[in-house]
């Protein structure tokens, strides 16, 4: 179900009133985006069109970036037995899991379940990465002709790891690499959140280019850290700002295979670190305050629901990509049936 007003819902005079409103705004904007420099960010990269580029960290971001890297590969190398005690009824949206086959990952939300082997190198990390896409944020608003704290209002509760979770999250993640042969750990899909800034110390995410139709290997290409748009920011902006489609690779790599079998190791891994800025749940949505010339009239207008529920609507049409094989398989089926069931008929699973 939608959680948004729809014009039959309304009656004559508030469907009247919203048009006086916006008179003179297109549904289709033609303007082109203000132009701003979103912190950080490549150039020559269209984010609003494609929904990812490439940024430039600052030497905090990074120091505390490879803190959190090594306290991630400590906690990962911990007997299963004692990564266990991290697992919670959440799944993948909070605590320790394992998909097998492709990976295992801890997700954080609060301080208070956050392993000791990370919690001072995450907290650390959380306020650098929510810093920098809390400032990207306001641009993008001055982008779309509103006020800077138009959409920061979603984020700033957001910004720093603390004992009660929200609905951002920090997720670190090791990745099972098979050095004979390409496969992919992470199927294709759009992140749920607002903006998601992703570190890694091998290549392996692949971005998706909507005009080419073709998968591209970024983190080949540049060794930076990625940014993603998520679908609530596609939403907030009335699509002027589009989620990016992406996936996570392993690429063969014979000679460190052979590296890794002569030292006797019986894995190879990427290790990934994925800040996920969420908006706050309890923040009321109201796309008449987030609607300019640059952005149309809404073609999903949203007034007096909460972004938690907004939240919620988008990931009931999206299968889990974080969930085990089986889960995400039935998860598929039940959104096949849904759609067809709505006689919507498109592709299911396979975002983009």
């Amino acid at each position: 179900m939608e959680f948004f007003c729809c014009s039959k819902s309304r009656s004559k005079s508030e469907r009247e009133g919203r048009e006086n409103a916006h008179e003179g705004i297109r549904k289709t904007p033609a303007e082109p985006l203000k132009a701003v420099t979103i912190p950080q960010t490549h150039p020559d990269h269209s984010f609003p069109e494609y929904g990812w580029t490439i940024v430039t960290p600052h030497a905090e971001l990074l120091k505390c970036y490879q803190a959190l890297l090594q306290s991630s590969k400590a906690f990962f190398s911990l007997p299963e037995v004692e990564k266990e005690e991290y697992k919670t009824r959440y799944g993948s949206e909070d605590g320790w899991n394992v998909v097998e086959g492709e990976k295992e990952f801890i997700t954080i939300r609060s301080l208070d379940r956050t392993p000791a082997h990370v919690r001072d190198a995450a907290m650390a990390y959380w306020a650098e990465a929510g810093a920098l896409l809390n400032q990207m944020l306001g641009k993008i608003a001055e982008s779309l002709g509103l006020s800077g704290d138009s959409l920061t209002v979603f984020s700033e509760p957001c910004l720093e790891l603390k004992r009660d979770p929200t609905q951002s999250m920090l997720r670190l993640f090791r990745y099972n690499v098979d050095g004979q042969r390409s496969k992919i750990v992470a199927e294709a899909h759009k992140d749920l959140g607002l903006l998601s800034l992703v570190m890694s110390d091998t290549p392996g995410l692949e971005v998706y280019d909507p005009h080419s139709q073709r998968w591209f290997p970024l983190e080949r290409t540049y060794r930076s850290p990625v940014l993603l748009a998520g679908r609530q920011l596609e939403r907030l902006t009335n699509s002027r700002y589009r989620s990016g489609g992406h996936l996570v690779r392993s690429y063969p790599d014979p000679a460190a295979n052979q590296t890794r079998e002569n030292c006797g190791q019986e894995a190879s891994y990427r290790y990934s670190v994925v800040f996920v800025l969420r908006a706050h749940a309890p923040i009321l949505v109201n796309t008449d305050e987030l609607t300019t010339p640059l952005t149309g009239i809404f073609s999903k207008p949203m007034k007096g629901i909460r972004a938690g529920a907004l939240l919620k609507n988008i990931q009931a049409d999206h299968f889990n990509i974080n969930a085990g094989i089986e889960e995400r398989d039935e998860q598929r089926r039940k959104l096949a049936e849904k759609k067809k069931d709505e006689g919507i008929n498109i592709a299911v699973g396979k975002d983009p």
